[in-house]
């Protein structure tokens, strides 16, 4: 039996598909799973390039550099196709678009998709500051007074309300991936397989994460719970359920977009970036 290293990316919508598989609702003859938990993406991105995990969950940006590493999941490609799950540009003034350039920007990681849709919508920047925590962006706007690129939405908005803040929505990424693209699905993270493995347990992986998707998306009920817990537990924080909720539901519709809007959208993005001197060539998108 395989041993495959998992690295669960502790973020409710990228963590529900494997819920089931964790808990052992689904289960595989052909694997023993060995399951991580990662707080942040820059980390997951981080492992997926040491090859520390052989399945995980990195930003879509990173694929041009593992592209010869790794399999792309073709059923579990985040892709936006409505401004809910957007990434809107917050700060704590109103700006315009000349003031946002002249502002720190406030990311996840340099390798997110949110840094690198960014830089192709927008551009300029000030000023760059990392951070990698959810919390600690909203903090880090507050406190610095920059811009943010707010993957995480709700979480985000949830915080800042906390706080007693309300941000001024700048502009969205996905309103300005639109109009560029041409209105194709705009990617945000994928799910990664190692094809050190062989296609053949790749595709048996697939199947796998298929029937574990499928599960938590018909018995919410049972998965909600346990999200919450591990989200809890990793993140050190009191994250309400009424966010998981919601982070799951945006998240859901962003993992069942058609295969062939999938690539479309892919395509198109690698291709924009590559040509923008922002992301090495893509030779092949590896789907499976």
């Amino acid at each position: 039996m395989k041993t495959i290293r998992i690295g669960a990316l502790a973020d409710s919508g990228d963590l529900y598909p494997f819920i089931p598989m964790i808990e052992g609702k689904v289960k595989s003859d052909d694997f023993k799973l060995e399951f991580e938990f990662i707080p942040t993406v820059q980390e997951v991105n981080d492992k997926i390039v040491k090859k520390e995990v052989d399945i995980s969950v990195p930003s879509a940006a990173l694929y041009p550099y593992i592209q010869r590493d790794y399999f792309i999941l073709s059923t579990a490609v985040a892709s936006a196709v409505d401004g809910i799950t957007g990434m809107p540009v917050l700060a704590m003034k109103d700006m315009n678009m000349d003031e946002i350039m002249d502002s720190k920007i406030i990311v996840h990681g340099l390798n997110t998709t949110a840094f690198n849709l960014y830089k192709l919508l927008i551009g300029r920047y000030k000023k760059l500051v990392v951070v990698h925590r959810v919390l600690d962006e909203v903090n880090a706007m507050v406190q610095e007074g920059g811009v943010m690129v707010a993957v995480h939405e709700l979480k985000a908005m949830y915080d800042l309300r906390k706080m007693g803040v309300e941000p001024h929505r700048l502009a969205s990424m996905w309103d300005m991936w639109k109009e560029l693209s041409g209105n194709k699905p705009m990617p945000m993270g994928t799910v990664v397989i190692n094809s050190e493995i062989g296609e053949e347990y790749a595709l048996k992986f697939k199947n796998l994460y298929n029937r574990s998707k499928k599960y938590a998306e018909s018995h919410m009920d049972e998965i909600l719970p346990v999200d919450v817990k591990i989200m809890r537990e990793v993140q050190n924080s009191d994250i309400s359920l009424e966010v998981i909720k919601g982070t799951i539901g945006a998240d859901v519709k962003e993992y069942n977009v058609s295969l062939d809007d999938v690539k479309s959208g892919l395509e198109f993005f690698y291709n924009i970036m590559y040509k923008k001197n922002l992301l090495p060539r893509v030779s092949e998108i590896r789907l499976i």
